[in-house]
């Protein structure tokens, strides 16, 4: 049974399996600090890059690949980016023909360039949703929607770590 197990775990080691995000490479290769650029918002939609640049600092300060600096001149590498749109949009009805959901959707483009040079690295366009339900108070509509905004950035800024930890 031993030598069954030994060779279970023989060939899985052998096979090329790792989990995913647990590897030793990224798309930046040997950069270690990258400089956050905040994102341009190219919506009529306010506050949208600030929401998306918070969520990424919180996300990509705890890789341990690269470090974030504050310091664009200290940087090996820029990550920059845009909010290309944002919609809301009803999403369901209730029996009086009222709108109960709606969906918010945000999409997004992100590049990392090397500092030296200019080189792309890498390049994305993303996109995400999130469900919220309808208020009769404007206010608390307004506020339902802000939610489900800072939501999708949060969910984006976990996209994007994914995929410059995937150096495929």
């Amino acid at each position: 049974m031993r030598f069954l197990s030994f060779l279970l775990l023989l060939s899985l080691s052998a096979c090329g399996y790792t989990v995913p995000g647990r590897g030793d490479a990224w798309v930046g290769g040997d950069a270690q600090l990258v400089y956050l650029e905040l994102f341009d918002n190219r919506t009529a939609q306010p506050y949208l890059e600030n929401y998306l640049t918070e969520a990424l600092v919180m996300e990509l300060s705890r890789s341990r690949l690269f470090e974030l600096t504050e310091t664009k001149e200290r940087a090996d590498l820029k990550l920059a980016g845009s909010v290309n749109a944002f919609s809301s949009k009803s999403l369901a009805y209730g029996l009086a023909d009222q709108i109960t959901d709606y969906r918010a959707t945000m999409q997004i483009t992100a590049q990392l360039v090397r500092k030296e040079g200019g080189e792309v690295l890498w390049q994305s366009r993303m996109q995400r949703n999130e469900d919220y339900r309808a208020a009769a108070d404007k206010n608390l509509q307004l506020d339902a929607e802000t939610l489900a905004a800072r939501q999708v950035s949060r969910r984006l800024a976990e996209d994007l770590h994914a995929a410059l930890l995937s150096n495929f």
